[in-house]
């Protein structure tokens, strides 16, 4: 792998540096944040003395003054922007104190008739964020107090009725049958006599770019933002294709938009689209400088859709060399082995992580997760505290606090902390995914198919909630319905055991005995230790003595029976049954010195069972003698 050159790194960080700056100007916050960590974390530059030591030399009056412009424009980066007058900027001046202040109708109303991109951005980005919050403020929540509280697994048959009735009436209002409103249709009142809706301000932003802005490709940073935020209003009304245009202009313009990349990986929902979108992005963007943003796209495709684990170690090594102390990198090496269920090599980059940056709270509820899963009551106990003291009101507090409460089993208290962190992040997966896990613990399967519901129509590749959603039709024993939702948890997540396993189980449950053999035998392929997975080698057996194919029922027998030399001399309930099994199919074919062997190995399992062993073998003992 070539290290990259002293001259690239100088222009990156020039870069990042500059759009930090601009970005923040324009008010997208965590695109400048992310710039502005990378920029922290990267690797040290060598100076170069060569070319300073003949600046110095160069007494040229022209030379001296354009190094004290350069310097000049360092010292202010708050300075007009291009194409800006002095009334122009006194008008952004007042509308950024304005939209600081989450005034947001007021930004819109003073900046009505500007035409400047830039301002033009910030009126429709306001315009557009107001209509969000009011739009947000209108819809009712899904599950009261009431409903939670009243969730004990043994509810009224009342209570249960009127849950579903709030969910219907939401599925209703929402998602719609024909009788309500798409959300990006709703339109909210300004308070002056206008109102604002996604079409309207969709319609004003592309009178404005249809006039000769399109084929500008030394447009500034406002047109690259007005075409973001059209890609934005283009996802809302769910017309993929035309958002991911916007998008891609856009990024063509200004690549070091984070947020637009990541806007972009959300346009797609299939492995085949993120292949074919890489393959635009990888002819569209040839330079090293644009190359560099392309590769920390590339592992945010791998996060999202999987690929060769080969490639992404690569990328990740190339740009963990220039950005050595990002924050965001070491968290991406964290989430693929969390995701590989390498929970303590996941565990361990983490800890790195809070020692490098300690108030970050960005996807430290995926650390809280790892906890979970590793029964480390304490240390899940201590990051919500910490991270507590650091903001209770972040969504990655409340889901940290949630976890704590649910490895205390106190499920009620972790749903009102799931809750309060999708108050503060509506668009969180992971908090209804893991909402719907806790209304399962309290038995209340409705609720919690409502729950993943809402994590697959934020998030489609959410695998998570796809498979949460079949088992919580599989204890409703609706089968039907279960087999299709683990179909696609499957298809999402091809490589994983648990999704096969959970197929084939539903296939066997509507007899259909061939389907579950050939999921049984992917998950058996998928397993680490195969020949010492007794759950799978079992079922297999069962599902082929139903098809009359005895010898393979025994070959996988005796692969369950073999399997309690590798499982340090703990005997599970398949081994058992296997082992009597192989003791009636011996003795009944006469091979009494191998029935009783076999009769003998039963040593667990309930009383009729241990009982018909010994009789086994007393009867096999008769017939040696």
């Amino acid at each position: 792998m070539d290290l990259p050159s002293n001259q690239l790194l100088i222009e990156i960080r020039a870069e990042l540096r500059e759009s930090a700056s601009q970005l923040s100007r324009l008010k997208l916050y965590n695109s400048s944040k992310w710039s502005a960590e990378a920029l922290w974390g990267m690797c040290e530059i060598e100076p170069t003395p060569i070319v300073s030591d003949l600046m110095k030399n160069d007494e040229s009056p022209l030379r001296s003054r354009s190094n004290a412009n350069a310097i000049e424009s360092q010292r202010s980066p708050e300075k007009q922007g291009p194409g800006m007058d002095s009334s122009e900027y006194n008008l952004y001046l007042l509308a950024s104190s304005l939209f600081d202040c989450k005034e947001f109708d007021r930004c819109a109303f003073f900046l009505a008739d500007s035409q400047h991109p830039e301002l033009l951005f910030l009126k429709l980005y306001s315009k557009y964020l107001s209509w969000d919050k009011k739009t947000q403020e209108s819809v009712e929540s899904m599950l009261t107090a009431g409903d939670v509280k009243g969730v004990d697994g043994m509810s009224s048959s009342g209570d249960g009725n009127r849950s579903r009735d709030n969910i219907e009436r939401l599925r209703n209002h929402e998602a719609g049958d024909g009788r309500a409103l798409k959300k990006f249709q709703k339109s909210v009142d300004l308070d002056n006599g206008e109102s604002t809706s996604v079409p309207t301000i969709l319609k004003e932003l592309n009178d404005y770019l249809s006039k000769d802005q399109e084929g500008d490709e030394s447009a500034g940073i406002g047109v690259a933002l007005l075409h973001y935020l059209r890609g934005l209003l283009y996802k809302l009304q769910d017309i993929p294709s035309n958002a991911i245009s916007s998008f891609l202009y856009s990024l063509s313009l200004f690549p070091y938009n984070w947020t637009c990349w990541t806007e972009l990986i959300s346009c797609i929902s299939r492995s085949d689209e993120s292949l074919l979108l890489l393959k635009v992005l990888n002819e569209k963007f040839i330079s090293e400088k644009s190359q560099i943003m392309l590769k920390f796209f590339k592992l945010s495709v791998f996060q999202e859709f999987n690929g060769n684990i080969d490639d992404f170690i690569q990328e990740l090594d190339y740009l963990l060399s220039i950005f050595p102390n990002f924050a965001f990198l070491k968290t991406q090496h964290a989430l693929i082995n969390y995701h590989y269920m390498d929970y303590v090599s996941a565990g361990l980059i983490f800890d790195q992580i809070i020692k490098l940056d300690p108030y970050r709270l960005e996807d430290m509820d995926t650390y809280s997760n790892i906890l979970y899963v590793m029964q480390k009551t304490s240390k899940l106990a201590y990051l919500a505290q910490f991270a507590s003291g650091v903001d209770r009101f972040r969504a990655e507090t409340c889901c940290i606090i949630a976890n704590y409460y649910s490895a205390k089993q106190e499920h009620e208290k972790s749903i009102m902390y799931f809750r309060r962190a999708l108050t503060l992040n509506k668009n969180s997966t992971s908090a209804w995914t893991l909402m719907g896990h806790e209304f399962v613990e309290l038995k209340n399967s409705h609720a919690a198919i409502e729950c993943y519901r809402r994590a697959v129509d934020i998030n489609p590749r959410d695998f998570k909630a796809w498979y949460g959603l079949g088992q919580a039709y599989e204890v409703l024993d609706m089968h039907l319905y279960s087999l299709y939702y683990f179909q696609r948890s499957c298809a999402l997540k091809p490589l994983d055991k648990r999704m096969w396993q959970a197929l084939a189980s539903c296939y066997e449950k509507v007899d259909s005995t061939d389907e579950s053999i050939k999921c049984y035998s992917r998950a058996l392929q998928l397993s680490l230790n195969s020949d010492q997975d007794t759950s799978i080698l079992f079922r297999l057996a069962v599902l082929h003595e139903q098809l009359q194919d005895i010898a393979s029922c025994k070959t996988y027998m005796v692969k369950c029976v073999e399997a309690h030399q590798n499982t340090d001399g703990l005997i599970s309930d398949e081994i058992t049954k296997a082992s009597l099994w192989l003791a009636r199919h011996e003795a009944k074919h006469k091979r009494f010195s191998e029935a009783y062997k076999y009769a003998l190995g039963v040593t667990h399992g309930t009383s009729q069972e241990i009982e018909e062993a010994r009789a086994i073998a007393r009867e096999c003992r008769r017939r040696m003698e």
